[in-house]
């Protein structure tokens, strides 16, 4: 499963989770998380069309600690 597809799930997750939400300010916070994972799937999937989602690279451009 790709990472993009991870994150899909887990927003689908919180949308149905929300349908069963009795609070309303609940069902609210779960619809939210959810898409933000939507909104994180869509980022990830952008960087990979670029050739930029490689973990690390932040650590590895960084100067060692002296």
């Amino acid at each position: 499963m790709s990472t993009r597809s991870h994150y899909l799930k887990k927003a689908n997750t919180c949308a149905d989770a929300s349908k069963t939400a009795r609070d309303p300010a609940e069902r609210v916070a779960l619809l939210q998380v959810s898409q933000c994972f939507i909104l994180l799937a869509d980022y990830v999937a952008a960087r990979q069309e670029h050739g930029t989602a490689h973990r690390g690279d932040e650590q590895r451009a960084m100067p060692p600690d002296s």
